[in-house]
């Protein structure tokens, strides 16, 4: 889609805001009902989402316990424009917005979209898909969120917002179960403390099983089954201007081998020609062979403290954080009965942070300043069984390992100020300075390295990014902005595995990413329809990309440069009490401005994972009952374009994902004024098979099938 035309679809949505509010007057006038008002914090403030001059999607708790989405890996249905692509229940994912991500999964790495729990920042790319339970809200920002995230929040964020404790005594429990064995049990309780208004709980629990939604017709174990706990508690004071919130939590995941199988015809890049002939073939989308039993086990465990006090100059923010999280994975990684590719991986992560911030404002202005530190030291081990069915005959029967360290060190100080000229229009000016410095103590041995090597690379690197935005109020209810930011990303260590110690000494820079945004936000017939849309334009240079520049040669280096530019449209619609719509779309052209591996150029190919068109709609209508109880009907439809998951886009079956839609339902049973809830649902009613992620090996494709065709039963009390 050419530039002018997003300009139009653009302009046509403020139109059709604009011209709706004359006919208000019309408008039935019953004010009993409208689209609830989202409160978010993408500003560190809490604010109305529609006063943020930001491309967000606000998911709340009542969102995703409707939509049945429970893990980050999910909410993607609720975000057009975010593409994960989760491999295994946690191993790693490939997070991408606006055409920015990174396809490197290494803990040399970062990647471009940060992820945070109560604002404190989730390092690396392993064990993100932790279960959503006991969430007051998810926010998806889109852009850079360099001023007041920070920590590569390069090209946008994920904010998970648990709930506090609370004063008042409540408790809540759901249930649920379903095919494959499918089954989750999740819990809080908050309240006062030894009668103490000031002080208060919340402990919230969640546990989860599910068999393998794929067969192993080998007998050696079906990957994918789920078996994870959870738990969070949580203790607040609150007298005079003064909070303290301490959290702890704590995951623990007996999860089964990754699921994953060989979805092209050509196996040759995963298995010797000499044993393709003789593998079984009897072997479909859910049903296939592995010769290995895996595994992928995670323990993690955070503690949190927070501070908000305030002062006669501002309100003082606080917040330090500590945070474990060991992964322990084996892994048939050709996916097939030969034995030729035995992957064993081993990390454990250890994060430290602590963030500053002072807030006030004035009659005309507000401000917020801060200093941030984070310490983070990754331990990782890698042991590679080449057996006699690997492709590559110099290397059977052998193995590589590849055991390293990395610290990393960061420092920032950040600002923000808004200044109202008048009423109705306003600037916000931001920046933060971050120095990042980081070491990688490595030993490598075996395959392609001649001799075994130790190497100890570092690197310091530093950068200014700054933010300007533009607020006018057309009216009461239509706020329109421009905004200029811009985001970074630190540089890293090669990848795993590098042949030479030259290769394994050589630091990769940091990725830059200028992001120019035109918006409006709206709400007409008294917030019964809202319409928000946002024109971007965003270029990532600097790119960090992960190519074959030799013989099984993996070099990350600053290659890449894209350019996104496209427009995101949302727009929420109750004519009637009883009726609501929703329609979220993002269309994009997300491509490479410069790809350069070898003598071939990939310039103006599509960026992985970054489909032109993703769309999430839904309906849902409430059918009053004779017993004064209510039967509520949900139909959620996703929809997305092709998707290519290598730099060539290639067209081969079974490595790139044809476009395809998803269709849920959910029929949800709920007396009046009662204090539970019974639902039915369905999801992927259509049977419809894709990828959720494909790991191209020359023409050979490693992919993860997205999710059957489920359903079950879920049940809800709550008390007060």
């Amino acid at each position: 889609m050419a530039t002018s035309k997003y300009w139009s679809l653009s302009g046509l949505m403020l139109t059709l805001a604009a011209a709706i509010t004359p006919f208000e007057a019309t408008w039935s006038q019953d004010a009993g009902f409208g689209v609830e008002e989202i409160i978010v914090t993408a500003q560190k403030r809490a604010e109305s989402l529609q006063d943020v001059p930001i491309s967000i999607v606000a998911v709340s708790a009542a969102a995703l316990e409707k939509s049945g989405v429970t893990t980050l890996d999910a909410l993607q249905r609720l975000a057009p424009g975010l593409t994960i692509s989760a491999v295994g229940s946690g191993f790693v994912s490939y997070t991408y917005i606006r055409g920015g991500g990174t396809n490197q999964i290494d803990t040399g790495s970062d990647p471009s979209v940060a992820y945070f729990v109560d604002e404190v920042y989730v390092g690396g790319t392993a064990g993100l898909q932790f279960d959503l339970f006991d969430i007051e809200r998810v926010e998806v920002l889109k852009g850079p969120q360099g001023t007041l995230f920070g920590r590569n929040a390069a090209v946008g964020a994920i904010s998970v917002t648990t709930k506090r404790p609370s004063p008042d005594f409540g408790a809540t429990a759901d249930i649920q179960g379903g095919k494959y064995g499918d089954f989750a049990l999740r819990g809080s309780a908050t309240g006062p403390l030894s009668g103490n208004d000031n002080l208060s709980y919340r402990l919230s629990a969640g546990y989860k099983r599910r068999d393998a939604y794929t067969d192993n017709l080998a007998g050696t174990g079906d990957p994918g089954d789920v078996d994870s706990l959870g738990g969070r508690a949580q203790l607040q004071y609150e007298d005079d201007g003064l909070t303290v919130l301490l959290s702890a939590d704590g995951l623990r995941a007996r999860n089964g081998m990754t699921n994953q199988f060989i979805s092209t015809a050509n196996k040759s890049g995963l298995v010797s020609a000499a044993v393709i002939p003789t593998l079984p073939t009897n072997e479909s989308f859910y049903r296939h062979y592995y010769n290995a039993v895996g595994h992928e086990d995670q323990d993690a465990a955070s503690l949190t403290g927070r501070i908000e006090a305030e002062t006669a100059i501002g309100t003082f923010t606080s917040i330090s954080a500590y945070r474990r999280n060991t992964f322990d994975r084996v892994q048939d990684q050709d996916a097939t009965l030969a034995p030729s590719f035995l992957l064993t991986s081993k990390e454990k992560d250890k994060t430290f942070s602590q963030e500053f911030r002072l807030a006030g404002e004035g009659e005309a202005y507000r401000w917020l300043t801060g200093l941030y530190y984070y310490h983070g030291r990754v331990d990782q081990n890698f042991l590679v069984n080449a057996g006699p069915a690997f492709p590559t005959a110099v290397v059977q029967n052998t193995f590589a390992t590849d055991v390293g360290r990395i610290t990393a060190n960061s420092y920032a100080a950040f600002a923000q100020f808004t200044y109202d000229f008048t009423d109705d229009l306003a600037l916000t000016l931001g920046g933060r300075y971050t120095k990042d410095k980081k070491r990688n103590v490595r030993s490598v041995k075996g395959f392609l390295a001649p001799a075994p090597f130790t190497v100890t690379p570092r690197d310091t690197w530093e950068s200014f990014d700054p933010a300007v935005t533009l607020t006018f109020d057309i009216s009461p209810d239509v706020m329109a902005y421009a905004s200029y930011r811009q985001g970074y990303k630190s540089g890293g260590f090669q990848a795993l595995l590098v042949a030479t110690p030259a290769l394994a000494s050589t630091p990769f820079s940091p990725e830059k990413v200028d992001s120019y945004e035109v918006g409006f936000k709206s709400s007409a017939l008294d917030r019964r329809f809202t319409l928000d849309s946002a024109l971007f334009w965003t270029d990532i240079t600097n790119q960090q990309i992960l190519r074959i520049t030799g013989t099984a040669v993996q070099t990350i280096d600053n290659a890449g440069a894209t350019r996104t530019k496209g427009v995101d449209l949302s727009m929420a619609l109750m004519p009637a009490p009883e009726l609501r719509l929703d329609a979220s779309m993002t269309y994009q052209e997300a491509r490479f401005r410069v790809y350069q591996n070898g003598t071939v150029s990939y310039a103006g190919n599509a960026q992985l994972r970054s489909p032109d068109f993703t769309g999430a709609f839904s309906a849902e209508y409430t059918v009053a009952l004779a017993n004064q109880a209510e039967l509520i009907w949900r139909a959620e439809y996703t929809r997305q374009s092709r998707v290519y998951f290598d730099a060539a886009n290639t067209q081969v079956v079974g490595i790139f994902q044809p476009g395809f839609g998803l269709l849920n339902g959910r029929i949800t049973y709920q007396p009046q004024n009662a204090d539970w809830s019974v639902s039915a649902w369905a999801k992927n009613l259509g049977g419809t098979t894709y990828y959720r992620n494909v790991a191209p090996s020359g023409l050979t494709g490693l992919a993860v099938p997205g999710d059957p065709f489920t359903f079950g039963l879920s049940a809800r009390v709550s008390l007060d």
